[in-house]
């Protein structure tokens, strides 16, 4: 009996080495992360199918402790091990190689990034591929595999509906609304929901409200206006708001959704006071600063997108723009040479800041301030229904210049030659000649210019007086054939001398808060 057993015994061991030979299994590595992760990678026979199987473990994700089959994709030196993990190609194990450098990455669900694992000698030498061969053939037996490769429709639709719900949570915790949101199912094929990520296609127009709603205005038509937000594929992206139900068709292909969705909201939707009026014009409003001197003198505070706001400066009904500074400042900054302030920075960013004068307003505080120059002027905000009826009712014109610096040149004799082009950009070739003493200089009827090269000559209509301002040779003043040569000023240097000694500015408008200071 004893001798029957031990046969049987022996019997038994054969066969499970047996089984375990016969495994189609290859050697394989062991790759370890840097928080426990690791990653068994084994090739199966014959190796011209490149075909493997891959034990994922310590990354506390779905994929742990699952051994799915995979094909091992090539691409030059790289490597992709890819499976179907719910309808979707995977690839969770994969080799990167840069010059000398071999990297490996293990990708799992639920890791926003990557992890870089190492390959480990001593696990790989441990390991016993016909076990986990054999873990593979017993998942792949009690359905395991199948049911985490397979497209899971319903499962699927509850994930996207789950994500959707965070990004829902956030528009209303920010708009303070009860928005529900849908998802109009029929309109997505299985085919999208395997390909893109339909949660982030439905959440740009929530994305853009959300941010929206940090508007006061903005809020109420969201809390009023909107009681359900809709998603839906479609050929192309459109936004529809009706019977408090907004209707968000999204499209594969396209691009800048959000901007999209908040230019449609902007354009389309009425703010809450009614009677036509969009959520951007009122908008626009709820930006806008007023502020008065109390002396019939009021600035305005607008939005602008190139330089964060545009001023404006009137008497309440009638206003002008205030010329906008270079792209370095803000809006809040105006050119005032009038007005110089030696204790300001003298070269920032190649700016002289001594010859800008600006408008500070502290909306928390609801104050705001005009400073010309070293000077500064408080002014009183105007809020409420008394800005509102001035905004709606004031008449907007451009800025009054016709003409700024352009050359200044003086003779031996102190007399001085000013040229100036045209304020706005398509009169930029238009010029102006101004001669005299300071502070009498006067304007000079124009003839010709011509314009090259090596310079400019500005020729008086008798054609007798003529400004040669070259950049080769000395500049000239050539008069009945006589020729005095002229010393170049330099104009940024000198704009307080420009507008305020030489006479060609005196009482001139510059549409400024500092002109009637």
């Amino acid at each position: 009996m004893r001798v029957i057993v031990a046969m049987l015994a022996v019997v038994a061991v054969l066969e499970a080495g047996s089984a375990r030979a016969a495994a189609p299994v290859e050697p394989g590595k062991v790759f370890a992360g840097p928080n426990g992760e690791l990653v068994t990678a084994i090739p199966l026979t014959p190796a011209d199918d490149k075909k493997a199987i891959v034990l994922v473990q310590g990354t506390d994700s779905e994929l742990d402790g699952k051994v799915l089959p995979y094909d091992v994709e090539t691409s030059g030196q790289d490597v992709r091990y890819v499976t179907q993990w719910h309808g979707r190609r995977y690839v969770t194990l994969y080799l990167l190689v840069s010059g000398s450098r071999r990297n490996y990455y293990v990708n799992v669900p639920g890791r926003r990034d990557d992890t870089a694992v190492t390959f480990d000698d001593a696990r790989t030498r441990a390991l016993k591929g016909e076990e986990v061969y054999a873990l593979h053939q017993k998942q792949k037996s009690q359905g395991l595999l199948t049911r985490l490769m397979a497209f899971d429709r319903k499962g699927e639709e509850a994930q996207i509906e789950r994500e959707l719900a965070t990004s829902v949570k956030s528009m209303n915790e920010a708009c303070g609304s009860q928005t529900v949101g849908l998802v109009e199912w029929a309109s997505i094929p299985d085919e999208l929901i395997k390909e893109y990520s339909i949660a982030s296609y439905c959440e740009a127009p929530l994305d853009s409200l959300r941010k929206l709603c940090a508007s006061a205005e903005a809020k109420k038509v969201v809390q009023t206006r909107i009681k359900e937000a809709s998603c839906r594929f479609g050929d192309a992206p459109a936004v529809k708001v009706e019977s408090g139900r907004l209707t968000w068709t999204t499209a594969k292909d396209a691009s800048n959704q959000e901007e999209f969705a908040t230019k449609a909201f902007l354009d389309t939707l009425e703010s809450t006071r009614g009677q036509g009026e969009k959520l951007s014009a009122r908008m626009a409003l709820e930006k806008t600063h007023v502020c008065s001197d109390g002396k019939g003198h009021y600035v305005l505070v607008r939005p602008d997108e190139t330089h964060t706001v545009q001023l404006a400066y009137g008497d309440g009904e009638r206003f002008v723009e205030v010329a906008s500074p270079p792209w370095v400042l803000n809006g809040h900054f105006f050119l005032e040479p009038r007005f110089y302030n030696k204790t300001m920075n003298h070269s920032f960013r190649g700016l002289d800041m001594g010859l800008y004068s600006e408008v500070a307003v502290d909306e928390e505080k609801k104050t705001c301030a005009v400073r010309c120059g070293e000077r500064t002027i408080p002014f009183t905000w105007v809020d409420g229904e008394q800005k509102e009826t001035l905004v709606s009712k004031a008449t907007f014109e451009p800025n009054p210049q016709k003409y700024v610096p352009y050359a200044l040149l003086r003779d031996q004799k102190g007399r001085y030659y000013l040229v100036e082009r045209g304020f706005k950009k398509e009169e930029e070739r238009n010029f102006r000649v101004s001669i005299g003493p300071k502070g009498n200089l006067q304007v000079q009827k124009m003839k010709d210019v011509v314009s090259d090269s090596k310079g400019e000559i500005f020729s008086t209509k008798r054609g007798e007086l003529r400004l040669v301002v070259e950049k080769e040779q000395p500049s000239l003043w050539i008069e009945n054939k006589k020729k005095t040569e002229l010393r170049p000023v330099p104009v940024e240097e000198n704009m307080p001398l420009i507008y305020n000694e030489l006479g060609v500015y005196t009482g001139a408008r510059l549409g400024t808060p500092c002109d009637d200071q």
